[in-house]
């Protein structure tokens, strides 16, 4: 449980760490103002954490994102793979200045954060049933 708090407390402070460090002299920040979500759009690689369970780390694991349409992703872990029955998310999101795109607000889904430059994604999922699984992804595009 303590490892869960850290992690998520972790999360949060990378997110809030990439939104700051976001150009404010674009006009273009906030949501919708930077283009557009395609640049998330692919296949990534990295480590997959549980959330609230005891369940073990997978290292290289695989994160699908999808997109569904102009304002929305789906993340999904790879078809196949022990880590494939973690819960598929679709998030709302929007790119901020071409330099990263992230969920829009407080999305009960989770948080979503990529970086453009590095090719970096960070994603949190959240509890929204009892049947969820959710988890922690870090990795980068492939």
């Amino acid at each position: 449980m303590r490892k869960s708090i850290l992690k998520t407390a972790g999360i949060i402070a990378i997110a809030l760490f990439s939104l700051a460090s976001c150009s404010s002299d674009d006009s273009n920040n906030g949501p919708g103002g930077g283009g557009g979500i395609d640049a998330a759009v692919g296949t990534y690689k990295g480590t997959l954490d549980p959330l609230g369970s005891d369940a073990p780390t997978y290292f290289d694991a695989i994160l699908v994102v999808t997109k569904v349409d102009g304002t929305h992703l789906k993340i999904t872990p790879k078809s196949g793979e022990p880590y494939s029955n973690y819960t598929s998310k679709t998030m709302k999101v929007y790119n901020a200045s071409n330099q990263a795109i992230f969920g829009d607000g407080n999305i009960p889904e989770g948080t979503f954060s990529y970086t453009i430059s590095s090719k970096t994604l960070l994603v949190q999922t959240q509890e929204q049933s009892a049947t969820d699984l959710t988890y922690t992804f870090q990795g980068t595009k492939q």
